[in-house]
């Protein structure tokens, strides 16, 4: 658990600092707490499918029919590098995504923050596949938006398909890029989203049928049904409201805050399609960027509580990043995935394997 804190406490410490004006005064903490995220998620060990994949590695066996990710796993493996090594070249990639990704906004921190209590425990210390094709899309993202290079953004979604094909499903934000915001299209694309939430089962089979990509990979979760989080949905609700409120004192500050504002629509949108179909709720991921972004921005909504308005928000997704490791956790028995917590390290691997046996999960 130590080293939860560690990462908490040291990008949560940074993102309070942020001024959402001068990133250059805080450079320095930026990369050290990039770096000290590299070292716990590149380290990590037993998380999630992580035996599933070393299997696969070891044993030249594609588990996850990527052909980019098994390509990668082929050469690494031949040229000798163990699968500990992989996943922190991997994690490297990633971090340095993520890097490029978060110089868009004035509060990469904070943003960071927000990434830390919304999808880190499902992707970042217990994803592999989807975890670095998440990343490569956000950077993708950013090379659109700051230097509108169409080329690059292609490519590297090309690469994150061929990382976990699921990538596919951020193309979409490329039609975003130059519109401005406006009411109707907002409203347009929430009744898409309802729309399609309503019929979503009848949709998601007729993809199946239709589609020998989609049933290969995603006709196993047909009749994987989770139900409405009513949470989830007041508190992304609340979240688009105060986004849509806070908009004419941000748009000028916040760079490319209107794209965002759709890509949060969307994410909410997917949060309505998957209330009938699990995976649709994965999906949603690649656009937990657009909250990142637009999250920070509230403080402006607090003319003179802006630093106790920023701790509020900040202590709040930290909060939900050590809420999420315990559900996570408690979901499991120590022989299944050796627990999430206390956290496990490649430094520890052969004590966790001698005390308590070599498991693999299915997957």
């Amino acid at each position: 658990m130590l080293p939860y804190i560690l990462l908490a406490f040291v990008i949560g410490i940074g993102a309070c600092r942020e001024d959402g004006m001068s990133i250059k005064t805080h450079r320095q903490w930026i990369n050290w707490s990039w770096i000290l995220f590299l070292i716990i998620v590149g380290l990590r060990y037993r998380h999630g499918d992580y035996g599933t994949y070393e299997w696969g590695y070891n044993n030249h066996i594609d588990v996850g029919s990527d052909f980019g990710y098994y390509w990668l796993n082929l050469i690494c493996e031949n040229i000798g590098l163990s699968f500990q090594v992989f996943v922190f070249l991997l994690t490297l990639v990633s971090v340095y995504a993520f890097r490029q990704t978060f110089k868009i906004s004035p509060w990469p921190l904070f943003g960071l923050v927000v990434i830390l209590g919304k999808i880190f425990t499902l992707y970042a210390m217990s994803g592999i596949r989807q975890y670095i094709a998440i990343a490569l899309c956000w950077w993708a993202i950013s090379e659109l938006l700051s230097k509108n290079n169409r080329w690059k953004f292609f490519a590297l979604v090309a690469i994150a398909y061929s990382m976990h094909a699921s990538a596919i499903i951020i193309l979409p934000m490329y039609f975003f890029r130059n519109m401005k915001f406006s009411y109707f299209n907002a409203f347009i694309l929430l009744i898409m989203s309802i729309v399609v939430g309503y019929f979503s089962s009848e949709f998601f089979e007729y993809a199946v049928e239709g589609s020998d990509l989609i049933a290969n990979r995603f006709g196993g979760y047909q009749k994987d049904t989770v139900g409405m989080n009513v949470l989830n949905y007041a508190e992304n609700l609340l979240f688009l409201v105060v986004a849509l409120m806070v908009r004419s004192r941000v748009v000028k500050k916040v760079p490319y805050y209107d794209f965002f504002i759709y890509m949060f629509i969307i994410y909410c949108g997917f949060l309505i399609v998957g209330n009938e179909i699990g995976i649709v709720k994965r999906l949603r991921d690649y656009y937990a960027l657009a909250y990142a972004i637009i999250v920070p921005s509230f403080v402006y909504l607090f003319r003179s509580q802006r630093n106790l308005s920023k701790f509020v928000l900040v202590s709040y997704f930290i909060f939900l990043m050590f809420r999420s490791l315990y559900v996570y956790d408690s979901a499991f028995s120590a022989t299944t995935y050796h627990k999430m917590i206390p956290y496990h390290s490649v430094l520890d691997m052969n004590s966790i394997e001698s005390q308590q046996g070599y498991y693999y999960i299915e997957g």
